[in-house]
């Protein structure tokens, strides 16, 4: 296929442009500041426009608020469409394949639009420290856009559990003189992978990680027993039933600091003393075992704590146990722009779901379930070294590399519903990231997805909201009263 978005050149600046918006709102002359913005939206690519909403409704909330509360009909549909720039963003078609066949919405933009792209996500998506780093010289900021997948799933398209690179982080950099750049890892991963979960069984040899203690044999659960290869186990018993659970990290704003990771002690990075302090909540598990995370996951919501790293993946297999990782041909990159100011100490991490995700993958998984397997080339073995964790120098020969070692596509179950999911199912079975990425955002780019999406994020946000209210009364001092002499006799 041809690259379906716009590609010509523009020359609009979209920061200046949204700050003329924003100083229009906030000096109380609302009309003209819309049709300000609608003016220079006016042509522009999507990626474009949907940077714009952002940077103004992330600008002038205030402003906005007080333009909703006076219901002016006129304005209605633009209010409306700059409340949902705050929401879950859409994830920008972007590759580094310089196949010109390959969807790309960022064709021809500049770096500094290119910036200003991912830069008014972290405004609509970060906190107040993160809207602050953006305006800093010298200085970096990360991002990370994920899109929902089942810790089972694997690139290859089997449920092994070594893990899909189809999110994307991003790192954007101001230099000394203000100038705009940024690196977008296009094959990066932001959940853990089943190969480490306890749920996958052991056989009475698999050790716990922190303790490199041989874990008690148990049955593999459910889908679990996919798994060919399990790692060591990872995570934590957040619900009490004697087995850990896997976790991830919330969408939220991370400050991180640097770390070193790994065999070959690369830099990376991991929560600071401050974040893992104030990081209520930070962290969610999968308590159910479904392979997702979830407000069905009883019990799931957690501190956070500074394990929780951005760091090297793997060729052909991500490598998370809950951290966030980067593909080996994007990671230096990567890190040479993130770290490009070495007296920087300090850098804000956002991350934020993507709207291509939640519809998506559920469905894609339930169908996936209901395919044929294929036969494992490897027994379940726990005594085959691990060849990615060696440094690279070290690294034996004839490892295949991520996608390129790919198996052929199965036959795709009669039970697909339609051609996306075709598609999507096909290309997975394939090893065909790109393929892939281009099915999903142009399935997730149709209006009515994009509203049921929408949907399904409020009703999560309910839900979420009203499990934290649930907690806050079921942990106030009144509701335990009695119990804490109980609790303090151990009983």
């Amino acid at each position: 296929m041809t690259n379906p978005h716009i590609a010509d050149k523009t020359d609009i600046d979209i920061r200046a442009s949204a700050d003329r918006v924003i100083e229009g709102l906030q000096q109380g002359r609302q009309a003209e500041a819309l049709r300000l913005l609608e003016q220079e939206r006016q042509g522009e690519r999507p990626v474009v426009q949907e940077a714009l909403d952002r940077y103004v409704a992330a600008g002038a909330r205030d402003a906005l608020a007080g333009m909703r509360r006076a219901e002016l009909p006129e304005h209605a549909a633009t209010l409306e469409r700059l409340g949902d720039a705050l929401a879950a963003p859409r994830m920008p078609a972007f590759s580094q394949s310089t196949d010109p066949t390959v969807p790309n919405e960022l064709t021809n933009l500049s770096q500094a639009q290119q910036y200003d792209v991912y830069a008014s996500i972290v405004e609509a998506r970060g906190n107040r420290a993160a809207f602050d780093a953006l305006r800093h010289n010298d200085h970096s900021v990360l991002l990370g856009l994920r899109q929902e997948n089942s810790t089972l799933a694997s690139h290859d398209g089997r449920t092994t559990g070594t893990g899909v690179y189809d999110d994307h982080l991003v790192v954007l950099r101001r230099d000394a003189q203000g100038e705009r750049s940024l690196h977008v890892a296009d094959l990066a991963n932001t959940e853990p992978t089943a190969q480490y979960d306890h749920h996958a069984g052991s056989n009475g040899r698999r050790l716990f990680a922190d303790s490199q203690r041989p874990a008690p044999p148990l049955e593999a659960s459910g889908r679990f027993d996919h798994v060919t290869r399990p790692r060591q186990i990872e995570g934590r018993d957040a619900d009490g039933d004697g087995i850990r659970d896997l976790g991830r990290l919330q969408p939220g704003t991370i400050e991180m600091v640097d770390a070193r990771h790994g065999a070959d002690q690369h830099l990376s990075f991991r929560p600071s003393a401050a974040a893992v302090a104030n990081g209520r909540d930070m962290v969610r598990r999968d308590t159910d075992a479904d392979g997702y995370f979830t407000t069905a996951d009883i019990d799931g919501l957690e501190a956070l704590n500074n394990t929780f790293k951005i760091h090297r993946g793997g060729q052909w297999n991500t490598f998370s146990a809950g951290c966030q990782t980067i593909h080996p041909d994007r990671f230096d990159e990567f890190m040479r722009l993130a770290y490009a100011n070495s007296n920087q100490d300090r850098w804000q991490y956002v991350l934020t779901d993507t709207t291509t995700g939640l519809f998506r993958d559920v469905r894609v998984e339930v169908q996936r379930d209901q395919a044929p397997q294929r036969e494992a080339p490897d027994p379940r073995r726990l005594d085959i070294p691990d060849e990615e964790r060696r440094p690279p120098a070290q690294r034996p020969h004839g490892l295949p590399e991520y996608p390129r070692d790919r198996p052929q596509a199965l036959r795709i179950p009669e039970t697909a519903e339609d051609a996306y999911l075709e598609r999507f199912l096909a290309a997975s079975e394939r090893g065909d990231l790109e393929a892939r990425r281009s099915a999903t955002h142009e399935y997730g780019s149709q209006p009515r997805v994009q509203a049921f999406d929408r949907q399904g994020r409020e009703s999560l946000a309910f839900e979420r909201a009203l499990e934290a209210a649930t907690r806050e009364v079921t942990t106030s001092p009144v509701m335990t009263q009695d119990t804490q002499p109980a609790l303090a006799r151990g009983v």
